[in-house]
């Protein structure tokens, strides 16, 4: 039997971590969907408009504090497969959205929607996990 060092064990998350997780999740989600709409359709005041804008930003910055505090519990190994896919997504985000640019100006695609950002980060960081994930294999 293999002996586990005490370092290297991580907790795994909670039901309760997982659910409010998921909640600020749901929450961010609709605020982020109900500010594009409402800057999307309806007419306001300049100073309105920045505070709709900007409305999104706290559930943004707790979901972003929740993923940090998650991944400082995850043991070495753990923490540097998610590096390195996050390296992999923001480097490929960069050039993805790099040359959606050339193709806006070729007129090739239409302008550019910020909500691909996030697209593309999301797959980029998949692709990147799986990569990094299967070379320590």
């Amino acid at each position: 039997m293999t002996e586990v060092h005490p370092a290297t064990t991580v907790d795994p998350p909670s039901r309760s971590g997982l659910t409010r997780f998921l909640l600020v999740l749901v929450i961010g989600t609709a605020i982020d969907l109900t500010a594009l709409y409402i800057l999307q359709r309806v007419e306001l005041g300049p100073v309105v408009r920045i505070a709709v804008a900007l409305s999104p930003l706290p559930a943004n910055l707790v979901l972003l504090a929740m993923i940090v505090h998650a991944i400082r519990r995850l043991d070495e190994f753990q923490k540097r497969v998610h590096f390195e896919a996050v390296v992999f997504a923001f480097l490929a985000t960069g050039i993805a959205v790099f040359i959606y640019g050339y193709l806006e100006r070729a007129q090739f695609v239409g302008p550019f929607n910020t909500l691909l950002v996030w697209a593309f980060m999301a797959l980029f960081y998949g692709v990147g996990y799986f990569i990094s994930a299967n070379h320590y294999r």
